[in-house]
């Protein structure tokens, strides 16, 4: 089975498109916040040889490592209990000596990297997309709570459309 996975971040920092100020000067935004919490997304595309892919995904607090990682390999695993193809970016954790050792160790799980700046080639890169212009679109949060109870509805409506998860795909494509 073949798996691509990515990871994003969520935060109360609000995203800026654009913004506009007499010539000569920047503009200044000023958001009103202490720390600026976050919580991490890992995604997980999921396409079985025979049946619908699947979109799998843990929120982690603060960032994801290289241990989390390989904390979350062993649950993809027995949710399909078939040998993963795992298709990555070349991110430090993905490419790390305890993630490589982790792989060395298990039997069901061949690591392959994307080329070097290809997120296009990621089909989770088209969930983050569709979640961040959907669901999160134009979302003033308060709480990191809030936005991670509407993160989790957007992430919800991807579980339940395996057909965006092979257009996804498709957009990447690969053969």
């Amino acid at each position: 089975m073949i798996v691509f996975a990515d990871e994003t971040a969520l935060s109360l920092l609000p995203p800026v498109r654009a913004t506009w100020a007499p010539r000569g000067r920047t503009p200044i935004l000023r958001v009103r916040m202490g720390k600026r919490p976050k919580t991490s997304l890992v995604g997980w595309c999921c396409y079985p040889p025979n049946g619908l892919p699947k979109f799998l995904y843990r929120m982690v607090p603060g960032s994801v490592t290289d241990r989390e990682l390989i904390r979350q390999l062993p649950d993809i695993h027995r949710t399909f209990d078939r040998p993963i193809v795992l298709v990555w970016d070349n991110l430090g954790s993905h490419r790390s000596r305890r993630m490589r050792a982790f792989a060395d160790r298990v039997d069901w799980l061949t690591l392959v990297f994307l080329p070097p700046y290809s997120p296009d080639l990621n089909p989770v890169e088209g969930s983050w997309a569709h979640l961040k212009s959907g669901a999160l679109a134009n979302l003033g949060a308060r709480t990191l709570d809030e936005l991670v109870a509407v993160a989790r509805q957007g992430l919800r409506h991807i579980q339940q459309h395996p057909a965006l998860l092979n257009g996804f795909l498709a957009a990447t494509e690969l053969t």
